[in-house]
């Protein structure tokens, strides 16, 4: 029930969530960041989902002038490695995690991509940099591969084709990739 009343208040309430104190709204995201990593599909898509609602909410309206996105703001500056953190498990859950989180993962994978491109881009490098030199040119192969006719655009079309090519990444990565 907390974490179905979570995704409800990021879903439907933005304009409440992001007027709450730091202290509060961390411990949220805390609880979330926690959640999207549980074994539980259930539990885990539900934060999977807040997590896409914000992401989603602050790549549509970053440029706009209105009080939501401005108090999102300040509690990103105030925690600057949120989205880094968030698309670090996410991809980790993707690549490493148990075949029954991938699809929970999937969801909020491209809002976050498009909210937050420098983390992305941190670990995607960080991701190459731990791999043998021969594991790095297929992961950027299939990296490439991934990233090719997507859209910076959360349209369902956009969507659908990124979650296609995350699914055919996830296993041809797996079958390569080292811990």
């Amino acid at each position: 029930a907390y974490f179905g009343f979570i995704e409800i208040i990021f879903r439907n309430h933005n304009k409440s969530v992001y007027t709450l104190d730091n202290s509060v709204f961390m411990q949220l995201m805390t609880a979330v960041h926690e959640g999207v990593q549980s074994n539980d599909a259930s539990l885990s898509s539900l934060c999977a989902n807040t997590v896409d609602h914000l992401a989603t909410f602050y790549f549509a309206m970053k440029d706009k002038d209105k009080v939501e996105i401005h108090n999102l703001k300040k509690h990103l500056a105030a925690q600057p490695n949120l989205f880094s953190s968030l698309t670090a498990t996410l991809f980790n859950l993707l690549l490493f995690g148990p075949p029954q989180n991938h699809w929970a993962v999937m969801r909020p994978m491209l809002s976050l991509m498009l909210a937050s491109e420098s983390s992305f881009a941190a670990y995607k490098d960080h991701l190459l940099s731990s791999q043998t030199p021969e594991n790095q040119v297929k992961l950027n192969e299939a990296l490439t591969k991934l990233l090719a006719d997507v859209n910076r655009s959360l349209d369902s079309a956009n969507r659908d084709r990124f979650t296609q090519k995350l699914t055919a990444f996830r296993v041809s990565a797996r079958s390569f990739l080292t811990l």
